[in-house]
């Protein structure tokens, strides 16, 4: 998946906790550090109502608990990340925990000079530690500056070669860049250092599914799944690949101008509602509608999904197209989706595009 602020930092502390000159974790609570640990590690592999749940664990066991307010502000919306920033600003921590709290109040307040002297004070006073370099490669890919988040993360990896989360990091920077033999590299090494966890596979099937290797990317993502069964951003992957499936077979029916082919992949129910024309019911009704514009010089679609939402055997699309009529691009349109699955296959059921 394609990483913001909150996911990338979410990846932070799959290395462990407790080497030698790594970031201090202040708390005098014994079961505080143990839910810490458990709800960074919940974090760092994508499962963020665990993490929340042992972060406001450690946040009851020691309430001036400042890493752990940190952790919590990143995995809250605005109103409850602000609360959680003050405690973490107030709390007794180490000077290096304040210089980490301090640099993603920079952040926020998009001071990011501040925020990069912050994160390199800290690399080099804890030279094993891959956190500073890997939280200064993330502001720089949010910001789009794709070369300067690929070098902070060789970094961070420079200060631990297994800390794979870096290469999840490069994997998306890389792949932003149009440089998709270098984040194909990147994803694969995140699998290798981490193949119990399901992150990394979702992350390379992502990877294959936007570059159309579908058979590829599905089996990544059912490889995640088998890692955790509720990983559910693998499930909707799995849901968006049989959608790009039946979007193929659409374009390939508007190529062949094929009414009944293109009728097909409704179902027996379905609405189509086309722009400036009533809406056409049922499979017959589409298909005459297909007809008309095959007649009036209709012949290719080019579908590009969006978005795509799934709620167990029905799932909405959202995306853009552009049409051919005979041979020349028409207007660009929008179109919204809902569609049902029909044994192994998914079906258009109600159609709007505009």
């Amino acid at each position: 998946m394609n990483r913001s602020l909150l996911f990338t930092l979410a990846l932070l502390l799959c290395a462990p906790l407790a080497q030698a000159q790594m970031v201090p974790v202040t708390t005098d609570s014994d079961e505080a550090r143990v839910h810490y640990v458990q709800g960074v590690h919940a974090t760092g592999f994508v499962s963020f109502d665990r993490a929340r749940a042992h972060l406001d664990a450690a946040i009851e066991a020691d309430p001036d608990f400042a890493m752990a307010h940190l952790y919590r502000a990143v995995l809250s919306p605005a109103d409850q990340r602000d609360e959680h920033l003050r405690r973490a600003q107030a709390a007794s921590a180490s000077e290096a925990e304040r210089h980490f709290v301090e640099a993603y109040a920079a952040n926020l307040a998009d001071d990011h000079d501040r925020e990069a002297e912050l994160f390199t004070t800290l690399a080099e006073r804890y030279p094993d530690d891959p956190m500073p370099m890997f939280w200064w490669a993330n502001t720089e890919n949010n910001r789009g500056n794709r070369a300067e988040a690929v070098a902070a993360a060789r970094r961070s990896l420079a200060a631990d070669p297994s800390f794979a989360p870096a290469y999840n990091l490069i994997g998306y920077a890389e792949m932003a860049a149009g440089n998709d033999a270098a984040a194909e590299e990147a994803f694969r090494a995140q699998v290798r250092l981490a193949p119990d966890e399901p992150n990394p596979y979702d992350s390379y099937g992502e990877f294959l599914m936007n570059h159309d290797r579908l058979d590829e990317a599905e089996a990544q993502f059912e490889m995640a799944l088998a890692k955790d069964p509720a990983f559910e951003v693998s499930r909707t992957n799995l849901v968006r690949i049989g959608i790009l499936r039946a979007n193929e077979a659409f374009e390939a029916a508007v190529a062949a101008q094929d009414p009944d082919a293109v009728a097909a992949g409704y179902t027996a129910n379905a609405i189509a509602y086309p722009p400036g024309a009533p809406p056409a019911q049922g499979r017959e009704a589409i298909r005459d509608l297909f007809a008309g514009y095959f007649a009036n010089g209709a012949d290719g679609v080019d579908l590009q999904t969006l978005e795509v939402q799934a709620m167990g055997d029905y799932a909405h699309e959202i995306g853009t197209g552009k049409i051919t009529v005979g041979g020349e691009e028409g207007d660009p349109f929008s179109y919204s989706v809902l569609w049902v699955k029909d044994g192994d296959t998914w079906r258009l059921h109600r159609d709007i595009w505009n």
